[in-house]
C-alpha cells in the first residue's frame, strides 16, 4: 500500500466513524471530519474527491454549517459573523485559476452572533471570510453554495483538552440543524513531506504515520474520544504525526461535539 492509498482509506474510515447520528429519526445534524489535503482537491477528480462527491450525494442540506478549519488560528476562540464571507486564498505556488475560485455561500450572522452571546466570556466575534480549508471541502460537499456557512477559530491559548471540552459546549448547534465540519488532517508533517520530495520517497508510508493513524482510528471506533484529547501523550508516533496541532484539532471538535 502506498502513501496515497493509505491516506485515502484512512480519511474514509475516520469520516464514516465521525458521523454515527446521520440519518436517524431525531434529524440531528451530522458532525464530520474531513482530511482536506491540498487545495487542488477543489479542482480535480481523484480517489479522494470521488469519495467527497459520493458523500455529497447522500448528505441532507442542513440549516447552516459551522466550519472549524486548520487554517484559522487566533489567540482567543472566535466566531465569524460575516453575512457574505469573502474568499481567502491562503496558499502559494499554485496555478492562477485557483485564485479565481468563488464559493458564494451566505454567512450565518444570526446563529454566529447568538453563539457569541451565549458564550460571551469565552468567544469573540470577527468578520472573517472562508479560508481554503473551508471552501475546498464545501465546494465538493455542497457545490451549489446554498447553505449558510460560518467559521470557528482554533485558539492558541487552549490546550487540546480545552478544545475538546469547548466542542461539547457548542454541540447544541447540531440539535438546531447546524452541521459541524472539522477540516484538517490526522497526520500532517510538512517537514517530513519536504524531505520525502527531495529524496524521491513521497510514496512511502512511514511506520510512525501508519501507527498513529491506526491508533486514532481504533480509538474513534471504540468511542474512546477523550484519550485523543491527550494525543500528545501517545508517544513519538504522535509527535511525528502531529508536530504542530492545528490540523489535528478540528478532529477534536468533531469528537467533542
Amino acid at each position: 500500500m502506498n502513501r496515497r492509498e493509505f491516506t485515502h482509506l484512512a480519511s474514509i474510515a475516520t469520516l464514516v466513524a465521525a458521523m454515527p447520528s446521520f440519518g436517524n429519526s431525531t434529524k440531528r445534524a451530522p458532525a464530520l471530519f474531513m482530511g482536506h489535503g491540498t487545495p487542488y482537491n477543489a479542482f480535480t477528480t481523484n480517489r479522494f474527491t470521488k469519495e467527497w462527491d459520493r458523500l455529497s450525494s447522500v448528505l441532507e442540506k442542513p440549516k447552516a454549517i459551522l466550519m472549524v478549519s486548520a487554517h484559522w488560528e487566533t489567540m482567543i476562540p472566535t466566531v465569524s459573523i460575516s453575512d457574505q464571507p469573502e474568499m481567502i486564498y491562503d496558499f502559494g505556488g499554485f496555478p492562477d485559476f485557483m485564485y479565481e475560485k468563488q464559493y458564494p455561500a451566505n454567512g450565518a450572522p444570526k446563529i454566529a452572533s447568538n453563539l457569541g452571546k451565549k458564550m460571551q466570556h469565552k468567544i469573540l466575534t470577527d468578520d472573517r471570510g472562508l479560508d481554503h480549508g473551508a471552501w475546498s471541502v464545501l465546494s465538493r460537499l455542497f457545490p451549489k453554495a446554498d447553505v449558510p456557512v460560518f467559521q470557528f477559530s482554533l485558539a492558541r491559548t487552549l490546550n487540546p483538552r480545552d478544545h475538546y471540552e469547548l466542542a461539547s459546549e457548542i454541540s447544541y448547534l447540531r440539535d438546531q440543524g447546524v452541521m459541524i465540519i472539522g477540516s484538517g488532517n490526522i497526520v500532517h508533517n510538512i517537514p517530513s513531506a519536504r524531505r520525502d520530495s527531495q529524496m524521491g520517497t513521497r510514496d512511502i508510508v512511514h511506520s510512525w504515520a501508519q501507527s498513529f493513524d491506526e491508533i486514532v482510528t481504533s480509538k474513534i471506533n471504540s468511542g474512546d474520544f477523550k484519550s485523543l484529547a491527550n494525543y500528545n501523550k501517545i508517544g513519538t508516533d504522535a509527535t511525528m504525526s502531529v508536530p504542530t496541532p492545528e490540523h489535528f484539532l478540528p478532529l477534536l471538535y468533531i469528537l467533542g461535539s
